[in-house]
């Protein structure tokens, strides 16, 4: 059974993993099967799962910013399956016989790996993380318990716990830090759990819901200390309580994650009622604080957060066991005051009713039934109920009126014996209840009018209030805009040349006239500002939704734009009906009415963050003018035109107002920022987590979409954004969302991003690539997108080149300095010390030359990485732009190359499970970057336990066959290859070796691949086959080389030290060589190399000679008879005869 499951287990897996993205269905079906079968996670596939989140873990952590759509959906979904995988295997009781072996080196293997993860959580993809902090916090207790109910001290067990306890550590570190809401909320889990697990079960009357507490660990336990324990639960209970965000640590408001962590809080005190008191008081303290403050949370958070608390608390209170903290339970429930508590007290209520009635009628039947009971006897009361208080237990009110009429009744009445037929229906009891409810209807009745006659009276008053204000802000306007003459706008056709005229004078005489009365209320409202910031400022809200303190400033000014744009339409009526233009020079009155207007504009530039809307009002006021006016204008606005229309008025107005946002964008950015940067200097004791990015300001971005034209040279004015470190994120973000949408400014913004591209700041170049990046390749930009591209890396090559000449001129020269030794203080010396002062100076100038080359590779290369980042971003979406690199590397000089090789390579390595994409490129390389192409193979098989993909063997194979390329470009290759493909290629790997080290190196680790096997896969050939392939034709035609290869062979040795050319393989070579029809001299070449160099067994090389004497060598070629007497005189066999 279990070998049909791995089979179908293996068939999932290898289709899975060969989809592209993998397919994530089948991943979790495997899951699925695994767990039905446990004994193939022990196998084989914790094996493949280990492998497969730690191949992603090493990318990720080893390639810098490589963070692409594609690498996340190529490489996440094979992680999170390994992290489950060994999630199910750790988690789960192994079976008897691998508890002590298999499991602990799994365990350990799975503890490392969560090592690597959490060593840089900024790196690795969110849910990866997760991932791995989900397995530990279900991990934790199944090793304490293990360790507990365990007989034997294992060594083993107790790495198992110290290592456990360090990725525990590590996990309360990244809580106290992160500033991730999802990541906080795994993390909050993850100290549940330890707050539960590290504390005794409260006696008696505990949740029993726990299977493992602290009050199971032994005392005296070898290598767990209870006390340490009992600290790191205490520890996780304050550090679950500091996750709640507060006004002064806003890091973690997310709702999510805020209900998440009161969830977790409140099931801590389910588990564990004996911390009640503690975590209740703190967490009602923290709700009634925040609740209290506008700033912290907005409205909608705080009802819903408001809710969870009521609803997780009032569930709690509801649990038997919880009776002991009833009262401290009540008490935040009434300090909560959520409708779910409210409804139960009312169904509670309703209960308690029912049942007095209930009681009520039965005790009214028992004295009915009881004819024989004394009529003067006392009258029957009932008890209190469980919990009240007799002393304050008063009966019902008008039961005194009721028993005195019971007093009057007849004896046969009072007694309660049957009465009449008609009295049968008036049940005393029934008619008492009956007028407690109309007595408590009336009751409420009358508080419900006297409520609704105050909210009446309430609203009436309100609303006489907002009149009164009305009237008196239309009298202060009125007061405020009146003109010495009224003024009317009269049918132009109407009207004389000279009328019109005069009229146009006229509008532009109200308007400079309205400029000065409106900078009187500025200048006066300047004036008031210290008084007001001391009394307090009365906002008002007027109907156009502006807000002001002396109530009239911002609609007057929005009226004295209005009386401007009336003048221009008045100017366009004048000359449309004919007669005219009045001049527009700088000496007319239209150059001082936009004076005396750009005068007011400065108490918009001064506050433009609390003015936003009144300058966007006034911008549309007169953009509507252009419109008006002269709607073709408004089309194309670029056309140039006089300095005094209405159109050079918006757009300088425009241009101030832009400047002025973005400077003030740009100091609250640079405010957040040095904000962050203190708080991370003068943070006490724990290490601390760089930083995020702030949060960008909105308000530049919001003007960019709002403005009803934007001039393309004003968005030109962003780039002082990018300029500055500290303000960079914001204008690459801004730009990114503003050409998104608003799409008229999308190539101007495209341009900016495009030239920031190749910024110097790491963090603004990457901003500008990735914003870029979205729009490529299927963008309508996307051609102009590869050319700066490519004549950007075209630029970075040309002057890494130039640098390159500069180094080496300057290396020549200090290489070529002639030093005079030969004089010391004008005193000759001997000739010894004169060649000694001669070699230092020698060995002096080769460190200053190397210490000159080194400074200007790495100058070389970071010119490069700047210029070359967009080009390799934009490759992970079209892999043809690769063909630039090569073409520009086959002419670079080696240092340039050089460099080029070493910043290509994390593309290159994030290929590994996709290798099609990169195999067209790669095959084509031009004449020159041979070099370049051979890196990146080996990049891409650099693995040696994975076996290369088939498509990548196959387009290197058919690559060389069709340009003649010689072995280096197989070498790492050989371990994809079938057994006929690997004997065939064997020739063209040997025919690389030349004596030096360098092709020594490649042909060994080519064997090694060869020989070594791989996961669920055998090696290509075994060491007897790689020593007979070497004694093959084809091989020994290389002549010397095949030699030279055999002694690299013979010296290769396995992992654990041992030969690969051991005395078994060699017999055995040699027997099969021996039958062979055609026998080569490298044969007995390797056989007295073995024999002379290793002390190889002499009865192996006699066999050999005598077969050969057999064979009649001396009929033989000449090399062969040569080999063979040479061989023979080393032997000396007395046995044999010749």
């Amino acid at each position: 059974m279990d070998g049909d499951a791995g089979a179908q287990a293996e068939k999932l897996y290898t289709e899975a993993v060969h989809e592209t993205p993998p397919n994530r269905n089948k991943l979790d079906r495997l899951v699925d099967l695994l767990c039905d079968h446990p004994r193939l996670l022990y196998d084989s596939f914790f094996a493949k799962a280990h492998e497969a989140a730690g191949i992603a873990v090493d990318i990720w952590h080893g390639t810098g910013d490589m963070m692409s759509d594609d690498n996340l959906l190529i490489l996440t979904p094979p992680a999170l399956w390994g992290w489950t995988v060994m999630e199910e295997t750790v988690c789960h009781a192994p079976p008897q016989e691998l508890r002590e072996t298999r499991y602990p080196q799994l365990a350990q293997q799975f503890l490392e790996l969560a090592e690597q993860t959490l060593a840089h959580p900024d790196t690795t993809p969110g849910p990866v993380v997760r991932r791995t902090i989900q397995a530990l916090t279900r991990f934790w207790p199944e090793i304490i318990n293990a360790c507990i109910s365990l007989k034997t001290q294992s060594p083993a067990w107790r790495q198992l716990y110290e290592a456990m306890l360090q990725r525990a550590d590590s996990l309360m570190q990244l809580s106290e830090q992160s500033d991730d809401p999802a990541l906080q909320m795994h993390l909050a889990k993850f100290l549940e759990t330890e707050a539960t697990i590290f504390t005794a079960i409260p006696q008696p009357g505990g949740s029993s819901r726990s299977t493992l507490s602290l009050d199971q660990l032994p005392d005296s336990h070898a290598y767990i200390s209870k006390t340490a324990l009992a600290t790191r639960g205490e520890r996780a209970r304050q550090q679950l309580l500091r996750l709640l965000p507060s006004s002064d640590h806003m890091r973690l408001c997310n709702t999510s994650f805020i209900t998440a962590t009161i969830n977790s809080i409140v099931y801590l005190m389910n588990l564990r009622p004996q911390f009640c008191d503690q975590l209740l008081e703190r967490l009602i303290n923290w709700y009634v604080v925040t609740n209290s403050s506008e700033q912290t949370m907005t409205h909608l958070q705080l009802v819903v957060i408001g809710k969870t608390l009521s609803i997780a608390l009032l569930q709690l209170y509801t649990r038997r066991y919880m009776g002991a903290y009833s009262e401290v339970l009540e008490r935040a429930l009434d300090a909560l005051n959520g409708p779910e508590w409210v409804r139960w007290q009312e169904q509670q209520a309703r209960e308690r009713e029912r049942r007095q009635r209930q009681q009520a009628r039965q005790r009214s039947q028992a004295r009915r039934q009881a004819p024989d009971e004394d009529p003067h006897s006392t009258r029957w009361v009932p008890a209190p109920e469980d919990g009240q208080d007799e002393l304050a237990y008063q009966p019902a009110p008008g039961a005194d009126a009721e028993l005195g009429a019971i007093a009057t009744l007849p004896s046969s009445e009072a007694a309660g014996q049957k009465r009449t037929a008609h009295a049968d229906d008036d049940d005393d009891e029934e008619k008492q209840m009956m007028l407690l409810e109309e007595s408590a209807k009336r009751v409420k009745l009358g508080e419900e009018e006297k409520m609704k006659k105050k909210s009446a009276a309430s609203e009436e008053e309100r609303r006489q209030t907002a009149v009164d204000t009305d009237q008196e802000m239309e009298a202060e306007m009125q007061v405020a805009l009146q003109s010495e003459l009224p003024f009317e706008l009269p049918s132009m056709d109407e009207m004389t040349t000279d009328a019109r005229q005069e009229h146009v004078v006229e509008a532009i005489r109200r308007v400079v006239s309205g400029s000065e009365r409106v900078r009187k209320f500025i200048e006066h409202k300047r004036v008031l500002h210290s008084v007001d910031t001391v009394s307090g400022p009365r906002l008002q809200t007027l109907a156009n939704g502006l807000s002001t303190n002396s109530k009239v400033l911002e609609d007057s000014m929005v009226m004295l734009v209005r009386l401007v744009t009336n003048c221009y339409i008045v100017f366009f009526e004048a000359s449309r009906t004919g007669g005219s233009p009045a001049h527009m020079g700088a000496s007319s009155q239209w150059n001082k009415m936009h004076e005396c207007v750009e005068g007011v504009l400065q108490s918009i530039i001064d506050a433009p963050r609390t003015q936003y809307g009144l300058a966007m009002i006034m911008l549309y006021e007169l953009w509507m003018s252009i419109v008006v006016t002269d709607p073709e204008l408004a089309r194309t606005p670029e056309k140039s035109d006089s300095e005094y229309t209405v159109l050079a008025l918006y757009l300088r107005w425009c241009e101030r107002i832009f400047d002025a946002i973005v400077a003030c964008s740009m100091e609250a950015a640079s405010q957040q920022v040095e904000k962050a940067a203190s708080a991370a200097e003068t943070a006490d004791g724990a290490a601390v987590v760089p930083q995020q990015q702030p949060e960008h300001d909105e308000l530049l971005l919001e003007f960019i979409k709002d403005v009803p034209y934007l001039p393309l040279a004003l968005l030109s004015k962003v780039e002082a954004c990018l300029k500055s470190p500290s303000t960079a994120a914001l204008g690459f973000v801004t730009l990114e969302r503003a050409i998104e949408q608003r799409p008229p400014i999308f190539s101007a913004g495209l341009d900016i991003l495009l030239t920031y591209s190749a910024h110097p700041d790491r963090a603004t170049r990457v901003g500008c690539i990735r914003a870029v990046k979205k729009h490529y390749p299927n963008g309508a930009s996307a051609q102009r997108i590869s050319k700066m591209a490519s004549s950007s890396f075209k630029m970075g090559v040309e002057r890494a080149t130039k640098q390159s000449a500069e180094m080496e001129q300057k290396v020549a020269a200090i290489l070529n300095q002639v030093d005079d030794v030969s004089m010391t203080d004008d005193v000759p010396m001997t000739d010894e010390a004169v060649e000694m002062r001669k070699t230092e100076a020698v060995e002096r100038k080769k460190a200053d030359a190397f210490a000159l080359r080194k400074q200007g590779e790495q100058a070389i290369e970071a010119g490069l990485v700047v210029h070359m980042e967009l080009l390799l971003a934009l490759s992970t979406k079209n892999m043809d732009l690769l063909s630039v690199v090569f073409d520009a590397y086959k002419d670079a000089p080696l240092t340039v190359q050089i460099s080029i090789r070493r910043i290509i390579t994390p593309l290159v390595k994030s290929m590994v499970n996709a290798p099609a994409k990169i195999i067209p490129v790669l095959t084509q390389f031009p004449v020159g970057a041979e070099t370049l192409a051979q890196r990146m193979i080996f990049l891409l098989c650099s693995d040696a336990t994975r076996v290369p993909a088939r498509e990548l063997v196959q387009g290197v194979l058919g690559m060389c066959d069709e340009r003649n390329l010689d072995g280096n470009f197989m070498v790492f290759l050989v371990n994809g290859m079938d057994r006929e493909e690997a004997l065939k290629r064997l020739p063209s790997i040997v025919g690389i070796l030349d004596g030096s080290d360098g092709p020594r190196m490649l042909v060994r680790e080519s064997f090694a691949r060869l020989t070594t096997s791989s996961l669920n896969r055998p090696s290509v050939l075994s060491p007897t086959q790689l020593l007979m392939g070497l004694h093959d034709e084809a091989v020994v035609a290389t002549g010397q080389k095949a030699v030279e290869a055999v002694g690299v062979y013979e010296a290769m040795a396995k992992p654990d030290g041992t030969r690969v050319f051991s005395t078994p393989v060699f017999d055995t070579a040699l027997k099969l060589l021996a039958e062979q029809e055609h026998v080569s001299p490298l044969m007995l070449q390797t056989a007295d190399a073995y024999y002379r160099r290793r002390g190889g067994p002499a009865g192996t090389v006699i066999k050999l000679l005598q077969k050969l004497i057999e064979r009649k060598v001396w009929e033989m070629d000449d090399g062969m008879v040569e080999v063979f007497v040479q061989s023979f005189r080393t032997m000396l066999p007395g046995t044999l005869a010749l």
